[in-house]
This record gives C-alpha cells, sequence and structure tokens, in this order.
C-alpha cells in the first residue's frame, strides 16, 4: 500500500509500538533470512482482534522505511469497503510486480485463498505488550519506562494509554492520569465488543459492517432501508450466540434487549404473551438504535408443521402478530431484528422473507484455524506455536463457551500459583478424557485419511486439517478431516454424489485396508451414513438427481428421515445409491491405498496433518 498519503506514514509512539509486534511477527515469517534463490518472497501478517487496521498498515510502511532488513519489502494491504467488502486489488498488483511483499490483514476478515497460496508463511501478529511500550518510548523519544511501570499502564485500553503518553510526560504520570480517567468514567456493561470476539467467522464480518452501517444511519449518511435489519444466527448450543448479540451491541453502540420465545409464553396465555412481545419491540423502538435479540427462535411453531393441530390458532396469531410487529404499520428504523435457534429448519418461512430475518448465518463449531486463536484469546500469546497446536487438537469439538470455561479454571490455578496462565493449566481444565492410543487409534486414522484421500482425489471442497487427536472429550469427536466449502454454490448431480462419496470415505478405507468396519460411520445422528443418507434422500425427493423427478416439500432431517422409515420404495432408491457411491469410494482407497497408510501414519505419530502435506502424499504415491 504503497500510495499511502506521507501524513498517514508520520512516526509516532503507538506505530513504534504496533511496528516492533509487526516486526517479530515477520521475523517469525522469515522475512529476515537471506535470499540467496532469488525468488519472491511473500509473508501475510494477521492482525489481533480489535486492532486498528489502518494504523496497521502505517506502522508497517514506517517499519519497512527505518528497518535495515526489511527495506526491500513492499507494504500490501486490501481497501476495506464500508459494507464488509474486501478489495485484492493493490496486493494482487504487488504480488505481480514485487520481488518482496508483506501483507497486512485484517482481524475479522478470511483471509482470501489466492494469498494464503502465494504467501511462504502466515504469521499472526501477537497483541502490544508492555515490553513492546517499554521498546517503543526508548526508540520513539528516547524515554525510559520501568517494565513494572508499562505493565500497570497496560491495563488500560490501548486507545487511553496512547492518548495519555505525551512527548516528555514521565510514565508516572501517564499512570495517575490514566487512573483517574478511569475514576471519573461512569461505569459501563461489562463485555466483549464483537472485535475482541475469536472464531465467529462469517457472522462477526456481518456484524462489523453492520456496525458500521448504524454509524453511517446515525449520521445521517445511510437510509435505514439500505441497512441490515433482520439476521437468523443458527448454530449448535454452546457456540456463542447469545455472547454475540451483546458483543454486537456494543460495538454498534446500540441498545441491547434481550428476550426468548421462552420468557414471551411465560408471561401466561394468548393476550399475556403478545403483550409481552409488545413490550419488548416497544423498548427498542424507545432506545434507537437497538439490538432486539430473541433467543429461542424456532419456539413460535411453523404454521405448515402444525396445520389441524389443537394448538394452530394459538400460534397462528402469535406469528402473525410478530410479522406485524417486524414490518406492519410502525416501520422499525433503527431497530435490528436477530433470531437465535439451533433449529433453523423449524423457522415459519414467512418470518425469513425480505425485510424480515432474510439473512441466515450460521456458526459452526471452531475450526482448528479458529481453535489456535481462541487458545490465543483466552489462554495468553505466552503460548507456543506447539502447544497452541496441542491445544487445538485437543479441543476439537468445543466450543466457544467451552473456551471460556476452561479459561477461567485456568486463570484461577494459575493465580493461586502466582505465575501466567500455562499450557499445563489449560490441559488439566479441559474436560475429563480419555487418550486415543494403540490399535484403536490406528483405526481411527485410517478412517479419517480415507475421507481426506476421496475427498482431494474427487475435488470436494479445499481440504485443510485432518486430525486425530490424543485425547478425546466427552462428546467430542475422536477424529476429523476437515474440508472447507464455497459458501452457497450451485451444485450440480456429480457434485451431490461426490460429496456422498466423500462421506463413505472412512468407512470404505476401514474395509479395504483394516478389512472390517467400525460403528464410528453410524453411531449416532450426524455421523457419515446419516449425511449421506439425508444428501441422497434429498436428491431422490427434492433435488430430482435420483430415479425420479417428483419433488416433496421435506423441509427438515427428522421430515427425511421419517419418510426413509415409512416408504420402503424410497428406501431401496437411497441405499441403491448409496451403495454406488461405496463402491466408487472403495475403489478410490484401494488405488491410493499407500496414500491412505502414509496420511494415518502421520496421524498416528503427530495428531495432525495439514491438508497441502496431504494432497503432497497424494501426489507422490500416485506417480
Amino acid at each position: 500500500m504503497n500510495n499511502l498519503p506521507q501524513g498517514r506514514r508520520t512516526v509516532t509512539l503507538e506505530r513504534v509500538a504496533y511496528g516492533l509486534t509487526l516486526k517479530s511477527a515477520a521475523r517469525l515469517g522469515g522475512a529476515f533470512k537471506k535470499n540467496e534463490t532469488g525468488r519472491q518472497i511473500v509473508i501475510a501478517l494477521r492482525l489481533p482482534a480489535g486492532s486498528e487496521f489502518e494504523e496497521y498498515v502505517a506502522a508497517a510502511s514506517v517499519l519497512v522505511r527505518n528497518s535495515d532488513g526489511l527495506g526491500h519489502f513492499t507494504i500490501a494491504a486490501p481497501r476495506l469497503g464500508n459494507r464488509g467488502s474486501v478489495d485484492l486489488q493493490t496486493i494482487t498488483s504487488d504480488l505481480k510486480m514485487k520481488p518482496a511483499v508483506l501483507i497486512v490483514w485484517p482481524s475479522g476478515y478470511a483471509m482470501p485463498r489466492e494469498i494464503t497460496l502465494a504467501a511462504e508463511r502466515v504469521v499472526d501478529v501477537t497483541p502490544i505488550r508492555a515490553c513492546h511500550l517499554v521498546a517503543a518510548a526508548k526508540r520513539f523519544g528516547g524515554q525510559t519506562v520501568e517494565l513494572a511501570e508499562a505493565t500497570k499502564i497496560m491495563e488500560f485500553p490501548l486507545s487511553d494509554v496512547f492518548a495519555a503518553f505525551r512527548a516528555g510526560r514521565p510514565a508516572s504520570s501517564v499512570l495517575a492520569r490514566l487512573s483517574e480517567a478511569e475514576r471519573n468514567t461512569p461505569s459501563t456493561v461489562v463485555g466483549p465488543f464483537l472485535e475482541d470476539l475469536a472464531g465467529y467467522g462469517e457472522a462477526k464480518t456481518w456484524g462489523l459492517s453492520l456496525a458500521k452501517d448504524i454509524g453511517a444511519w446515525a449520521e445521517g449518511e445511510l437510509g435505514w432501508a439500505d441497512v441490515d435489519r433482520g439476521l437468523l444466527l443458527s448454530g449448535p448450543p454452546g457456540t456463542g450466540k447469545t455472547m454475540f448479540a451483546g458483543a454486537l451491541a456494543r460495538s454498534c453502540g446500540a441498545h441491547l434487549v434481550a428476550t426468548s420465545v421462552a420468557r414471551w409464553q411465560a408471561a401466561g396465555h394468548l393476550d399475556d404473551t403478545l403483550k409481552a412481545m409488545r413490550k419488548n419491540f416497544d423498548e427498542a423502538r424507545a432506545h434507537k438504535p437497538s439490538i432486539l435479540f430473541v433467543d429461542e427462535f424456532d419456539g413460535i411453531s411453523d404454521r405448515a408443521r402444525i396445520a389441524g393441530n389443537e394448538h394452530e390458532t394459538y400460534w397462528a396469531q402469535v406469528i402473525n402478530f410478530l410479522l406485524e410487529l417486524i414490518d406492519g404499520h410502525e416501520r422499525l428504523d433503527g431497530v435490528v431484528v436477530i433470531g437465535a435457534t439451533n433449529h433453523p429448519e423449524a423457522i415459519d418461512a414467512a418470518l425469513l422473507r425480505p425485510g424480515r430475518l432474510d439473512r441466515h448465518i450460521t456458526i459452526s463449531l471452531p475450526d482448528v484455524e479458529e481453535r489456535k486463536h481462541l487458545s490465543r484469546t483466552y489462554f495468553g500469546t505466552q503460548l507456543t506455536d506447539h502447544e497452541a497446536d496441542a491445544i487445538s487438537a485437543a479441543t476439537a469439538g468445543l466450543t466457544g463457551a467451552h473456551f471460556e470455561k476452561v479459561s477461567r479454571e485456568a486463570r484461577r490455578a494459575a493465580r493461586r500459583a502466582g505465575r501466567q496462565v500455562s499450557f499445563d493449566d489449560v490441559m488439566s481444565a479441559l474436560p475429563p478424557s480419555r487418550k486415543i492410543v494403540s490399535g484403536e487409534r490406528r483405526a481411527i486414522a485410517i478412517h479419517e485419511a480415507g475421507h481426506a484421500v476421496v475427498g482431494v482425489r474427487l475435488g470436494v471442497g479445499l481440504l485443510s486439517t485432518v486430525a486425530v487427536p490424543w485425547e478425546a472429550h466427552a462428546g467430542q469427536p475422536m477424529g476429523f478431516a476437515h474440508f472447507e466449502f464455497e459458501e452457497d454454490p450451485i451444485v450440480d448431480r456429480q457434485g451431490c454424489l461426490d460429496h456422498i462419496a466423500l462421506l463413505l470415505g472412512g468407512r470404505a478405507a476401514e474395509e479395504v485396508v483394516l478389512n472390517t468396519a467400525f460403528e464410528g460411520a453410524g453411531a449416532a445422528e450426524g455421523a457419515d451414513l446419516h449425511k449421506a443418507s439425508d444428501l441422497a434422500t434429498r436428491m431422490e425427493l427434492q433435488l430430482g438427481m435420483g430415479e425420479g423427478l417428483s419433488y416433496f416439500n421435506l423441509k427438515s432431517i427428522e421430515q427425511r428421515d421419517r419418510v426413509r422409515q415409512n416408504n420402503a420404495l424410497v428406501a431401496a432408491r437411497v441405499e441403491r445409491l448409496l451403495a454406488r457411491e461405496m463402491e466408487r469410494s472403495r475403489e478410490i482407497v484401494a488405488r491410493l491405498r499407500a496414500a491412505v497408510e502414509r496420511i494415518a501414519d502421520v496421524l498416528v505419530a503427530e495428531a495432525i496433518i495439514e491438508g497441502a502435506e496431504v494432497r503432497r502424499i497424494i501426489r507422490e504415491t500416485s506417480k
């Protein structure tokens, strides 16, 4: 981003401090190594949560200008749009033309595939710590600040710290001013801002964009019709939907009205329920801008499901009244309605139409990289890369709520010992687990390697990580192959068949390599066989991709299960489709058996293998 105005590159204490963290990250990425091959060097630096993106970009420019070892690097950064869009044009140009590029990437935005492919390494920049403040004060103004003083100063918000730090002002005076300002500041609701949260993916990106839009609306620069006014937020229990709503409200500077369908019903009879609903909407209107968060949103029944039910009249009135509140005579200018649910398929279709809760975002369980980020967010940046990797592998299947709980227990243990949180504190605070060893470990590794090889061979998504943790917690998967998929792609018949073959790849590997089959593929709802059967049912009865073209309006997994149970013809069609794809998976595993076994060997020994290494093994063994 060499077109930054010179004023943006002015050396300040803040930019020197940010530059020190960037320099450490660049060093980890290999920026200071001699490049004797003459090839292009590209290093991506991912900023910490809640960071000031433009200030970091300016700090990077100052850094390369004043650092002997980095002077040959070009600073590249995306341009961020007002609605959360990311323009890569400047980065793309630099990647084509420049011999050495440092990419500064903002927090809260998914890093595009073209950057991760181009970069030698993607490095997470650590937040500013007391030692950085000490070094920055010395370099910027020749000022000596004791580490103990800097540690106390860093307990205050960074924006306050850099506002109070003036040239020539002693650190003791800075600390006194910060303390006095805190005492005179009215107390506010405690809780994280959206910028501070990790592991929320698309929901966080949407929320940060909403915060910008609400700010523009408050300034009269944007009409409310151009603001996203409704969201359906879904995900497994414990993924932090309620926490997200509170953090979103704080980042938007909005009033939060938090309620639930159960709370509305608890008010009494139908009239009391409607009054409780009206009261919450009135509160939201009275405190614009506001976030109206309704938990357990699926508690409002779907009229298509309860037709003929004895409670049909009751729920019809509730739904009609809710629709009236959302878009009736009084438009909800200044109010964003968020419904949270564990069962998005159970929501009445009328509530999801344009102008209502027409945006649906799923908060999924954190993936490998998100768990690594959560580890550093909740347990501290003092963890080594190896420790963060180990925690990430050990927490597969755990939610953000689990991380928060483990963090409290780990911090408690560290306080009692009078030290920082350690790796052992974290591992001791994790839910009870059992070790995955010996023959069981080998069998699970073969299963996951089968998924990986079949998926890569068929080009189903992009394989990012395969893992078999050393220990498994209750309710946690004992292994996984994580594939990344495009958002809302147009999928054809072959794409669906390939996905089914991927789901059956684990069982196929068990049969081909181990000459047996284990229970994991069909142990419970959501297991491989269940997912494959559900997709096959949709192909046969909804997508017109099976033996017939009939369409059945089967909205939920439960409804599709019921059809298979009660209709022998449908069950037979599904079984034939699954059998064909199972045979295809077996053929792929048999042909690439050497790759399956090598990948499994790595999983048994090291617990985790990256997608790039899996693809390399497949290429080598296919020659």
